[in-house]
């Protein structure tokens, strides 16, 4: 009993601290570029291309090395990301066109997206660029959680 005792209380000592919950959540930046690939970004190890404004977002946050897309094209890489499921899944096989005869889904209305489950937990949200994944109600980036939307120019 003893031995159980100091081994306990050693264990104890070499522990690593429990780590305090922060004060605040953490601000969330996902950022989603087409056509962009693995190598072609600096910090993941593009030795001709610089991008330094990426490369410190990367250093002071998260990177993730075994993420790979769904789709080779927008829509459906979009419609996973921010749905968790595979774009089918979602509804989005193809990419979402203006033309009904050419486009490939719609983003199904059963499908809670990123947006709206951090709004559930407090978060505001906002998207900047292209959306892709519908172009009226109700799938526009306000109506699938999103509280502030802004394409500009981004989108063509």
């Amino acid at each position: 009993m003893l031995r159980l005792s100091v081994l306990l209380y050693a264990w104890l000592l070499c522990a690593p601290p429990v780590v305090k919950a922060q004060d605040h959540a953490p601000n969330i930046i996902l950022i989603l570029a087409d056509d962009l690939g693995y190598g072609d970004l600096a910090s993941y190890g593009a030795a001709d291309l610089r991008t330094p404004v990426i490369d410190s977002l990367a250093a002071a946050g998260m990177k993730f090395t075994r993420f790979y897309a769904n789709a080779p094209v927008c829509s459906p890489t979009r419609a996973a990301l921010l749905s968790g499921r595979y774009p089918p899944m979602a509804g989005v096989p193809g990419v979402i066109r203006t033309h009904a005869q050419d486009s490939w889904g719609a983003l199904s209305p059963n499908v809670v997206l990123l947006p709206a489950m951090l709004r559930q937990n407090g978060y505001h949200t906002a998207m900047v660029g292209k959306w892709h994944l519908g172009l009226s109600a109700p799938d526009r980036p306000t109506d699938r959680g999103f509280d502030f939307f802004s394409m500009d120019s981004w989108e063509t």
